[in-house]
């Protein structure tokens, strides 16, 4: 059942909030990312049932380049505490995804640095690439059940 690996990944993700040094293997970063996903679906669809705008994206400095901007502009609450709560596990997770590969964990910064849309086409590829099967400069094998 997806449930299952979905709620380790996001509980062992939680769990190692700001840890930026050691590996995670590619199940344990996508299942975190969908659980990410998932969430944030949620957080909209609630954000919207309770229909109580904060701001509008668009006003905000670029906020003609904010994805979310374009298909929802009107902002709660929620949806502008989710991306804060994220941010430190889902750039420790990536950190942890490139270190698995033998890559540096700076290489993160391309998911918004020189043009966020420009670095995906690096960073996706990586990401999806399979663990290296030995112990490499940034750890042991991972181990994700």
């Amino acid at each position: 059942m997806i449930f299952s690996p979905l709620i380790r990944a996001a509980g062992r993700c939680f769990r190692r909030y700001a840890v930026f040094r050691g590996r995670a293997d590619r199940s344990e970063f996508w299942y975190f990312l969908l659980f990410f996903c998932l969430g944030y679906v949620v957080i909209i669809g609630v954000d919207q049932w309770i229909d109580a705008p904060v701001v509008r994206l668009s006003s905000l400095p670029f906020g003609d380049w904010l994805p979310l901007a374009r298909a929802l502009d009107d902002a709660g609450l929620l949806v502008l505490l989710y991306r804060p709560v994220f941010f430190l596990p889902s750039a420790a997770v990536t950190v942890r995804r490139l270190h698995d590969i033998g890559k540096s964990g700076w290489w993160g910064l391309l998911w918004v640095l020189p043009v966020p849309l420009l670095g995906w086409f690096v960073l996706v590829p990586w990401l999806t690439r399979a663990s290296e099967p030995r112990p490499n400069a940034y750890g042991a094998v991972p181990e994700f059940p």
